[in-house]
């Protein structure tokens, strides 16, 4: 296969980045949990459910993406950011379970219980619409650029990034003490930072214009709102300025 300068940066990148969600000390955090005002436990519980849902649906997609890579580096950053995802999702359900204490003898139980706190629309992204361009993009590996449109632009530059910045501003309350889960969300977010980093890259080598990129701001305005009450006004409209900034920045030209 054609190496293609850039994309091999990203798979080092990952390497040196690595960490492991089992280390992360909850004990702290299991204390304080029940100490949380109700709007507190509101917003974090919402917050947390949302990562749940989307953190696995992520993790289990990325698989049609590496089948559809377009050289070997590609393929090994799609692998590399797999192994991230799953990590992200391990993470979340510690959580769930550890900290929050949801029922459930497994993952998916503790899912199934957290479902009721997130909007119908958040979930119809991540079950329905993600696995959707997925399964196309396993028949149809010239919808590569669309589909991480979707998922790296729109799906995690937007509404993954978007929840994890108002999960941090929730934790930086001096009323709420749960350092564990604060650790954990800065390393989250810490790969997203260079898996969006490596989906611009992938956008910015297909120069998208016309209807193609007008649809992806459109998406992203969209797909801001999908985390409802559990986010402001201000940091949706924060999330969406962001969103255009990185789609011009990949050098997509709106009309």
């Amino acid at each position: 296969m054609t190496m293609i300068a850039g994309y091999s940066h990203f798979v080092q990148l990952a390497e040196s980045l690595q960490w492991d969600e089992r280390e992360i000390d909850f004990s702290a955090d299991r204390a304080a949990w029940p100490q949380l005002t109700d709007a507190e436990t509101t917003q974090l519980l919402g917050l947390i459910a949302g990562f749940c849902i989307a953190e696995t649906s992520v993790a289990g997609e990325l698989g049609a993406y590496q089948a559809a890579a377009r050289d070997e580096t590609m393929e090994a950053t799609f692998r590399a950011q797999a192994r991230d995802e799953a990590r992200h999702a391990r993470f979340f359900d510690l959580v769930t379970a550890e900290v929050v204490g949801v029922p459930g003898a497994n993952p998916a139980d503790r899912q199934h219980a957290l479902r009721t706190h997130v909007s119908s629309e958040l979930v119809d992204l991540f079950e329905h619409r993600l696995p959707d361009t997925a399964r196309r993009l396993a028949t149809d590996h010239e919808g590569l650029t669309g589909a991480v449109g979707l998922y790296h632009m729109v799906i995690e530059g937007v509404v993954l990034l978007a929840g994890q910045h108002a999960m941090l501003d929730a934790l930086g309350s001096p009323s709420v003490e749960l350092p564990g889960l604060r650790k954990g969300m800065e390393l989250v977010l810490r790969d997203e930072r260079w898996h969006i980093g490596f989906g611009s890259r992938v956008v910015q080598s297909a120069a998208l214009g016309g209807p193609e990129a007008d649809g992806l701001l459109e998406e992203g305005e969209t797909a801001a709102k999908v985390w409802g009450d559990l986010i402001s006004a201000d940091a949706i409209e924060s999330a969406v300025k962001q969103h255009k900034r990185r789609l011009k920045a990949a050098g997509i030209k709106f009309w």
